[in-house]
């Protein structure tokens, strides 16, 4: 990533400033893929599945994907966060 400074990288903008990037639900699934997943697995991930894409629908796709992988995941595993059950 960048320096962090808002508007340097999207991940930046959404988990640091909070600033709306893709959408209110597309945003929230992105900070839950980053409460279950490493920093490392989270950039790897963002680098294969979103590549700088700007279109919305494709980033609320591939993050609703990769979320759902993770709570099956961290329910396999025999933990996962009331925050985020049911979601």
């Amino acid at each position: 990533m960048a320096s962090g400074k808002p508007g340097d990288h999207p991940l930046t903008d959404i988990l640091v400033h909070k600033i709306e990037t893709y959408g209110p639900d597309a945003d929230a699934l992105i900070r839950g893929i980053s409460d279950f997943s490493s920093r490392h697995e989270l950039h790897e991930w963002w680098t294969a599945e979103i590549k700088g894409s700007t279109d919305r629908d494709l980033v609320l796709r591939k993050a609703e994907a990769r979320f759902a992988e993770l709570m099956e995941r961290s329910s396999l595993s025999g933990w996962q966060s009331d925050k985020f059950r049911d979601s």
